[in-house]
């Protein structure tokens, strides 16, 4: 329930946010050419590559499911839309561009850039997915934990109360 919660939340989030973002014609092409270079020296837009994948293998489990006969029909299909589709990731890469213009000024950006071309910038990108991965893990284990406390405290004194739960 939290989890689908948080999914709506961060998906009213984006809506809001793309929402409000200014029109890419509002940047200057050296705006946005700052918001490309800092994304792309954080590495933080690399695993989107895998959107289209992950889209085209639900699109064959799906079909194989309705149809396991027609399964390299499905592949060979799928195959051919996905490399069709990817032509249509620059139209991604600009939305993420104009977020950021957004966000940051021109010459921010160029200091966001700039950071991540140094060696402790280089480092801080490499490491961020696992530690986000490890931190997630961390942050699921305590709440876990403290939903344990929780839970015994209320049974605790609702006891106290005359409530047996």
């Amino acid at each position: 329930m939290i989890s689908s919660l948080a999914s709506r939340l961060a998906v009213a989030a984006l809506v809001v946010g793309l929402a409000t973002t200014a029109r890419a014609e509002d940047y200057t092409k050296e705006h946005i050419a700052a918001a490309k270079a800092a994304i792309e020296a954080s590495h933080v837009a690399d695993g989107l590559d895998g959107i289209l994948i992950g889209v085209a293998q639900q699109t064959k489990t799906l079909l194989a499911r309705t149809n396991p006969a027609l399964q390299n029909q499905i592949d060979e299909v799928t195959n051919a839309a996905a490399i069709e589709l990817a032509a249509k990731r620059p139209e991604l890469d600009k939305q993420i561009q104009e977020v950021w213009a957004a966000r940051f000024t021109k010459e921010e950006l160029q200091k966001i850039a700039e950071f991540y071309t140094s060696p402790v910038g280089q480092k801080l990108s490499k490491e961020t997915a696992g530690m986000v991965q490890m931190s997630g893990v961390a942050a699921q284990m305590w709440q876990q934990k403290i939903a344990q406390e929780m839970l015994a405290k209320v049974r605790e004194e609702l006891k106290k109360r005359g409530a047996n739960l």
